[in-house]
């Protein structure tokens, strides 16, 4: 081999993706290879030329047909370009020599060398993608997309709310319905309340006269859904709600078009969120609580299985933990007696942002009325206790950084919580960012909403107004670089219970979740999700929407394997954890999660600086 070749081949031993091949693999590349030279500002690929090329120097940049950006290709990067494509896949932003392998050579080499196909298989220039088939892991997710018109009841049967009770009872006998939909007299086919089955069984246990009219014992007011409702956000619907019927209204008059049911949800698609969740609320001690919860690692699993992307999966997962915590609450009151005055409970961290998986901890608070009597602090101390502890044989562990109501301080009357989130929020120290993390997340999910709320919207415009939190928060994401060391290979753990593996969380999510948080304060935004951080950032003009898609791209990505992972590990008989051994990826999947590292990286070097210009 010639001086020159040889050049090449050392070339292609440290290109990351063609490093792992055998020897002989990556010689068989080296005479087949020829290079060009692309001007910055030019298209790539050259004439639309398909064909595997491997970028020598440059950098060029990848986008979809929206022109969003999906990858950025730099020195020992390789894409893969299976036919000609209709348009460019992007511009040349620096001067670049590029190796290109003809499509023909590439397929002549992949017919005769299987870790070449495997090679060209991983394209480079997919999109990211969130759904489940792309990633090798199939499933049916009609529920996710099916729109709720598919799977409603037309003409549903509605009457007066005049009626009787027995009058009532007939006609859904007669009709062999479940649920019975009602007007007022003044307003036919308006519905303003539902009747079910249970609310008959109730009324006949509490010796209601037959006779009376139904509207007393309706349930009002309806919560309701559009026909274009994908069936998905339906079933969180009635399990947020603890209902099993929706009526359906059509978008363009809100007149009524149908009504749905769990059992309809059920038929189309076996999931038990729905009923986790009842059974959850029917619960009436933690022995109860604790056998119901064992389904829960099973649930995600059924998640993954249909087809739910991460945030379907996380948003699923925190409801039934938030319903879990309202239940044990409500049984701690019952066994000390009502509360001495107005409180909150407040979910922080991942349960704030709803963003959990069956792997999580627990991060809470409560805040205190402060016309509470003296001593009352003892009662709340003693409620902090057992709802901790009942979390905690539930599966949901102690937060290790004691971050919960056991503690004094996350236990405080209003008044001190706003005096401490006033001194964290505008002179933070660096211990401080951590605090300003949690307070910005926190949500109630139980209790009197307005004690927290107000203090909330105080800390949103505090925050936004001092540079010293926005630039302490600003340097803590920084803080969190992405696992991708020098020519794109994964930094993983290097010692400890799960060295050699990466920790999706810690390394992957929360890159994303921090910036999104400064994203957000800058905007003024007050939402908690990182996803919905990200989307009002980018139209606010904090970031550009580019880069809001590709971090949510990326977050959506990486959750969504961490949430595969562990369903693997519960379908094994392990228990969950968010160290992934990236060995056990295919080569599309190390190459997405790759890209997804990359973008990260790139928006933490550039986006914070963006935003901070922008609001300053």
């Amino acid at each position: 081999m010639n001086g020159e070749l040889e050049e090449i081949r050392e070339f292609l031993d440290r290109c990351p993706d063609l490093a792992p091949l055998p020897a002989a693999s990556r010689d068989a590349f080296v005479r087949r290879l020829t290079l060009r030279y692309l001007r910055e500002g030019s298209t790539f690929p050259p004439e639309n030329e398909p064909g595997l090329w491997i970028v020598r120097t440059g950098t060029i940049e990848l986008r979809d047909d929206r022109d969003t950006l999906r990858d950025r290709l730099g020195e020992g990067d390789l894409v893969h370009v299976p036919e000609a494509p209709s348009h460019p896949l992007g511009p040349v932003t620096e001067d670049a020599l590029i190796y290109h392998l003809p499509l023909e050579r590439a397929r002549e080499l992949a017919a005769l060398d299987g870790s070449i196909a495997q090679v060209l298989a991983a394209d480079a220039q997919r999109p990211l993608s969130t759904d489940g088939a792309t990633h090798g892991h199939g499933g049916d997710n009609r529920l996710l997309t099916t729109p709720v018109r598919a799977l409603m009841t037309p003409h549903p049967v509605l009457a007066v709310s005049t009626l009787s009770l027995r009058e009532a009872a007939r006609l859904m006998d007669r009709a062999d319905i479940s649920a019975l939909l009602l007007h007022t007299p003044d307003r036919p086919g308006e519905p303003c309340g539902i009747l079910t089955d249970t609310d008959l069984r109730r009324a006949i246990a509490n010796d209601i006269d037959p006779e009376t009219p139904v509207a007393d014992s309706m349930a009002h007011p309806l919560t309701t859904v559009h026909r274009g409702t994908p069936a998905f956000e339906a079933l969180l619907c009635m399990a947020r709600h603890d209902i099993h019927h929706l009526p359906v209204i059509r978008e363009a008059d809100d007149t009524l078009a149908g009504i749905l049911s769990s059992t309809d949800l059920i038929r189309h698609q076996g999931t038990s969120a729905v009923y986790l969740v009842r059974d959850l609320r029917r619960a009436d001690d933690l022995e109860g609580l604790k056998g119901i919860m064992q389904a829960l690692p099973r649930l995600q699993t059924q998640l993954v299985d249909s087809g739910a992307d991460a945030l379907q999966i996380t948003q699923t997962i925190t409801m039934v933990i938030d319903t879990l915590t309202q239940r044990l609450i409500e049984l701690c009151e019952r066994d000390q007696g009502s509360p001495p005055c107005a409180y909150a409970w407040l979910a922080s961290g991942s349960q704030g942002r709803h963003e959990q998986t069956v792997f999580t901890d627990q991060d809470t608070a409560i805040i205190i009325a402060d016309d509470g009597p003296k001593g009352a602090d003892g009662w709340f101390e003693a409620l902090a206790r057992k709802v901790t502890a009942g979390l905690d044989a539930c599966g949901i562990r102690a937060c290790p950084g004691d971050v919960d109501p056991t503690h004094p301080d996350w236990r405080r009357p209003a008044a001190d919580w706003a005096r401490e989130m006033e001194r964290v929020l505008q002179h933070p120290t660096p211990r401080d960012a951590m605090l300003a993390t949690h307070y910005l997340d926190m949500r109630v999910i139980h209790g009197d909403a307005s004690l927290f709320e107000p203090l909330h919207q105080r800390a949103l415009e505090t925050g936004a107004r001092h540079e010293a939190l926005l630039s302490t928060l600003a340097d803590q994401a920084r803080d969190l670089p992405p696992p991708l060391g020098f020519f794109r290979q994964f930094v993983l753990e290097d010692s400890g219970e799960h060295a050699d593996t990466l920790d999706l969380k810690m390394r992957g999510l929360l890159p994303i979740v921090a910036m999104a948080r400064v994203f957000a304060l800058h905007a003024g935004s007050a939402a908690r999700n990182t996803v919905e951080r990200l989307r009002a950032a980018a139209r606010a003009g904090v970031i550009h929407e580019a880069t809001a898609d590709n971090l949510v791209d990326a977050w959506l990505f990486i959750a969504g394997l961490r949430a595969r992972h562990q369903s693997s590990q519960v379908r094994s008989g392990q228990a969950p954890d968010n160290a992934l051994d990236p060995a056990g990826l295919s080569t599309l999947e190390r190459s997405h999660l790759k890209t997804a590292f990359r973008l990260v990286s790139d928006a933490r070097k550039t986006a914070l600086a963006d935003a901070e210009r922008v609001h300053g």
